[in-house]
């Protein structure tokens, strides 16, 4: 796996079509003599490029099941989407008793650590007037760090509900087991490429609290096979459902629990742009939470998912139907302050010489005038202005946009006619009947 992010292109795959192009939030890819890249400092791994190629050229590299071998004490962290792959009839106390015959020590449930969130930005916004953004989703809190800076001090200061319980999960068998930090593996079962990317380059901290992660489509196949042999209600002692955390998992299910606060629930990446327009314009400022998640309609709608996300967020829906309050639980117990602040994710800049940026510039703002301005992607970048970007930086030609590209090709044939008619006089045919000089 790449060590900045977990999205990853098969070359081999890329037909060197423009879908993903297209899609990109953040403009982070080009298509250039017929294959995709990725660029890596604008990439925020949200997966939407995976999501819209249909020659699967793009995906997620994740870690493998058979790496908790590797650690004496594997933790398992469940998150509330994971319970959306089941039917009503495989409750989470049977997915839990399932990942302990897989070879889990311990299994935890995320969702604590999102009931334990809720309670504390309920806190928190009582003591803040400013617009807060949740910052539970990775993919959100990069785009916030890449394209929205001003917008990073609305950033919830919170960990995520994984890093809060992965901490707790290490603490807690750490002081009751008396084991070594090193012989702990905790594991992440993750929806989407953006939290398998925080293992190694986590938000606002200096390390991760997650050893691994291990991708939904990886371990469901595994797990079903063990979920459906465990037959009727097995209970585990001490043990209880946290019912309000899953609702964490579809849209509107972390906004739903701020009782008497106006609060907008967005998912979607493109979805969730359009509103921080919006709130970077200062229209938004009467909503006190913004609940914001990259994938629709919610976690349940990762790319690494297995059934439909409308299907997922249906079988959430019928679980936590059955939840009537918080699980009881020591907020005291959970670290959630993040050790450091959401910082801007700062790009490159058109040169490092500030004359030549401004030579450059002149230069780009020349480009976009020559260029149609119709992005429709088909020089391999997403639209014109990027284009026009790339000419300046020496990445890519004028003629790769196919427009500028037809009208030199109808130029030059144009002007072969042209000279197909101008043959020098030595080249011409004397016309029948024309006298003939002799010496």
């Amino acid at each position: 796996m790449s060590d900045i992010h977990s999205v990853l292109l098969k070359a081999d795959k890329c037909k060197g079509c423009t879908n993903c192009v297209k899609n990109c939030p953040t403009n982070a890819i080009r298509v250039h003599q017929g294959q995709a890249k990725i660029k890596d400092e604008y990439c925020i791994d949200c997966g939407e490029c995976i999501r819209s190629c249909e020659y699967h050229a793009k995906y997620a590299s994740t870690d493998r099941i058979e790496e908790i071998d590797d650690y004496k004490y594997p933790i398992a962290l469940v998150p509330p989407s994971f319970y959306g792959q089941f039917t009503q009839n495989i409750n989470p106390t049977k997915v839990i008793l399932a990942l302990q015959e897989l070879g889990f020590y311990q299994v935890w449930d995320v969702a604590l650590g999102a009931e334990v969130i809720t309670a504390v930005t309920k806190e928190y916004l009582k003591n803040n007037n400013i617009p807060i953004i949740s910052s539970s989703c990775p993919a959100v809190v990069r785009l916030v760090q890449l394209l929205y800076p001003e917008l990073l001090n609305y950033l919830a200061p919170f960990k995520s509900p994984v890093e809060v319980t992965a901490q707790k999960a290490r603490e807690f068998i750490k002081e009751n087991e008396k084991v070594k930090d090193e012989e702990i593996g905790i594991f992440f079962i993750t929806p989407c490429p953006a939290k398998m990317t925080t293992v190694d380059n986590p938000l606002a901290m200096e390390k991760s609290y997650l050893d691994k992660a291990i991708a939904v489509d990886e371990i469901y196949h595994e797990l079903i096979k063990r979920v459906e042999d465990i037959d009727g209600y097995k209970e585990i002692e001490n043990y209880n459902i946290p019912y309000f955390g899953i609702s964490w998992a579809s849209n509107g299910g972390e906004a739903n629990l701020l009782t008497d606060i106006n609060t907008v629930s967005v998912s979607g990446i493109h979805n969730v742009m359009s509103v921080l327009e919006e709130l970077d314009r200062g229209d938004l400022s009467h909503i006190r939470y913004f609940e914001m998640v990259a994938c629709q309609p919610g976690c349940v709608g990762g790319v690494l998912n297995i059934k439909n996300p409308f299907l997922a967020e249906f079988n959430i829906q019928n679980l936590i139907k059955e939840g009537v309050e918080f699980v009881k639980q020591d907020i005291t117990d959970y670290d959630i302050k993040l050790p450091m602040n959401f910082k801007e994710k700062s790009i490159g800049s058109l040169d490092d010489d500030l004359i030549a940026a401004m030579a450059k510039l002149t230069k780009l703002e020349e480009e976009i005038e020559l260029l149609p301005g119709l992005d429709c992607a088909a020089c391999g970048a997403p639209d014109c202005r990027t284009l026009a970007e790339d000419i300046v930086n020496g990445w890519a030609n004028r003629t790769d946009c196919i427009f500028i590209l037809r009208q030199q090709v109808a130029d030059l044939a144009d002007e072969m006619a042209t000279l197909a008619h101008a043959l020098p006089p030595v080249m011409k045919r004397k016309k029948e009947g024309d006298d003939i000089d002799e010496d």
